[in-house]
């Protein structure tokens, strides 16, 4: 058997490892109640709000925090970057100008690479989960991307493309790196602290 089987092989056992791991977590985080209310059949717009403004904290604090420690892995990040769209969201749904600009924001200390990664992957993965919340935000709500939805959107007809690039590059540098578990570990880390952010965070 050639390495580069092997690698492939190391790479798939990861990810399904990483699933499994942090099946858990991710499930408590769905079950959070901010988590469950916006999938309401009536939720409302205050509730879509309040949603992603804590959520915003959330995404400040990965592109302030975690992009600047994995930019030389993941080449693309540039294309990454979504924290304005919460901003444009929540202006076009009603907040002011100050209400955006005094949300506030997590703090991410990522110890390495590694550990930045499993926070990304959290993150991707809500992107990509979006395309759910996108759609039932769209037929209750009536917005779209460009009236109020675009955090949701994501990256559009992109999302999943980006999502396996992500993948991709998270699983080679896991085996290359022999990390897996830290990675593993950063990411039940991750969903457990954004639970803790939405159920205490306070959003005036």
């Amino acid at each position: 058997m050639n390495e580069s089987v092997v690698s492939r092989e190391k790479q798939e056992l990861f990810l399904k490892d990483l699933r499994g791991q942090t099946s858990e977590s991710h499930d408590n985080l769905e079950e959070n109640k901010y988590s469950k209310v916006i999938l309401d059949p009536v939720v409302k717009m205050s509730d879509y709000q309040l949603y992603i403004a804590k959520l915003y904290g959330v995404t400040k604090a990965c592109e302030n925090d975690i992009y600047p420690a994995i930019s030389s892995v993941l080449t693309d990040i540039g294309q990454r970057f979504k924290s304005q769209l919460i901003e444009d969201d929540l202006r076009k749904t009603g907040f002011s100008k100050e209400q955006v600009a005094n949300l506030p924001v997590f703090k991410f200390n990522p110890s390495s690479t590694a550990d930045a990664l499993g926070t990304m992957y959290v993150l991707e993965g809500s992107t990509l989960g979006g395309k759910i919340l996108y759609k039932h935000i769209n037929q209750v709500l009536r917005l779209n991307e460009e009236t109020g939805a675009s955090y949701f959107y994501g990256y559009g007809q992109q999302t999943g493309l980006l999502w396996k690039t992500f993948i991709s590059t998270l699983a080679n540098y896991a085996v290359e790196e022999n990390c897996e578990q830290q990675i593993i570990s950063s990411a039940i880390s991750t969903f457990n602290a954004i639970g803790h952010w939405l159920n205490e965070t306070e959003i005036n």
